[in-house]
């Protein structure tokens, strides 16, 4: 059976399914371009006649996997689920849950067939460049979870010692159970894999800064290094995804696209994963837990807390992000970084999620920044998680035009 359509045929499906009542949809016809509203009216007329458009029907009902193939398309590996991204409409509104709800519709754009080919095979290769505190750490959580999922784990640092010590340490943790092989790698051989894993830390601030974000002064070294592994590995041949661990995780994932001319569906940040577990350790001394909390936005500053999907309230909700945005310095003032919870939080539960299918927190590409939110790669495209809370939407999009105020005045400040 043909599982795979042009913008217009979907289009087309969608308005014969909005006009006969199967899908509650508002009128979307007049936002069309003159040309594509021709296409899509001629096949309404030819499916009246002659049900051209039953193969799309049949999929949908049987649960199975659209997929749109169309240069038009403005989300690249994005499954759309409303409207606005079918459309093309970008930003953090596609993560709430508005009338223009495809219903149960699931549409897996992209702009080419090649480009619906798989990104990540089964049981993908790994490799780990920077083995600090938190490359360390990150290693030793995926080691632990990723014995069904993940394939060999590369890892690199230009301490050779470093290297070894990590190869023989972590390949010695084991239950007798299927792990993932360590395996030290010289540069070159790191580049060979299926995602990148890029935990460089340069100009850590050290401890007593009196800084608003420690992160942010990260940014210019590390980005350097990013760009300068990504030019190394395209040149290579290497065209798995980039997972961006390194602060300040958003706004790096942004200078590799931007600086870096990565596609942006080949980039992801892991920085929000943390965030979430500070947040719901910080509920419940709050006495606020719930189940359905979320968090948005960037690791760090500006970060967003909805103490609950289905409870929610915004006095509990700002006071949680406040605190939960300062937890990185309770910590420091103990004498030690955080690298631990950024480590297995954001990076090896989130990755290995990810890996999975399932949903996870992560930054990915709305059309306009990097963003962080809750999504799933299905198929290998990314489908955000939407939620029916249209009263944080005035946050989201402050949060987006934060982050978005870095790059308007030419880079990071």
């Amino acid at each position: 059976m043909r599982n795979t359509f042009s913008l217009d045929e979907i289009l087309a499906y969608i308005e014969c399914s909005r006009r006969s009542s199967s899908l509650d949809i508002p009128a979307f016809l007049d936002s069309l371009e003159p040309e594509l509203l021709d296409s899509v009216m001629a096949l309404v007329a030819e499916n009246e006649e002659e049900n051209c458009l039953s193969g799309i029907d049949e999929l949908a009902e049987s649960g199975k996997p659209i997929f749109l193939a169309d240069e038009r398309v403005r989300f690249n590996r994005h499954v759309a689920q409303s409207m606005k991204e079918l459309l093309g409409n970008t930003g953090v509104r596609i993560l709430i849950d508005e009338e223009d709800s495809l219903g149960g519709l699931r549409v897996h754009m992209a702009r080419t067939l090649q480009d619906l080919e798989p990104m990540i095979p089964w049981k993908p290769k790994i490799s780990i460049a920077g083995l600090g505190d938190v490359g360390g750490t990150l290693l030793t959580g995926l080691r632990l979870l990723g014995g069904e999922d993940l394939g060999a784990i590369r890892i690199y640092d230009p301490d050779a010692n470093k290297v070894r010590r990590y190869e023989l340490e972590i390949n010695e943790v084991s239950d007798g159970g299927p792990m993932p092989e360590v395996i030290g790698s010289s540069y070159q051989e790191l580049l060979d894999c299926d995602i990148l894993v890029f935990t460089v830390s340069l100009g850590v601030p050290p401890l007593g800064t009196n800084l608003t974000d420690v992160r942010m002064v990260q940014f210019e070294k590390n980005s350097a290094v990013l760009l300068q592994y990504a030019k190394d590995a395209e040149k290579s041949g290497f065209r798995g995804m980039y997972f961006i661990v390194s602060d300040p995780v958003d706004q790096l994932c942004m200078s590799l696209m931007l600086n870096g001319g990565i596609a942006p569906e080949r980039i992801r940040g892991f920085g929000l994963g943390v965030m979430e577990g500070r947040a719901r350790y910080i509920a419940k001394e709050m006495g606020e837990y719930r189940d359905d909390l979320r968090v948005y936005g960037p690791h760090g500053k500006g970060i967003i807390a909805v103490n609950s999907l289905s409870e929610y309230d915004e006095e509990v909700s700002l006071e949680l992000a406040a605190r939960t945005e300062r937890e990185n310095f309770r910590i420091r003032e103990t004498g030690f970084k955080p690298y631990i919870a950024p480590a297995l939080s954001s990076g090896a539960i989130q990755m290995v999620k990810a890996i999975r299918g399932e949903y996870h927190a992560s930054a990915w590409f709305d059309g306009k920044v990097f963003f962080g939110a809750r999504s799933m790669l299905n198929e290998g495209f990314t489908q955000p998680e939407r939620i029916p809370l249209k009263a944080i939407l005035p946050r989201l999009e402050a949060c987006e035009d934060f982050l978005l105020s870095f790059f308007r005045q030419g880079d990071i400040v």
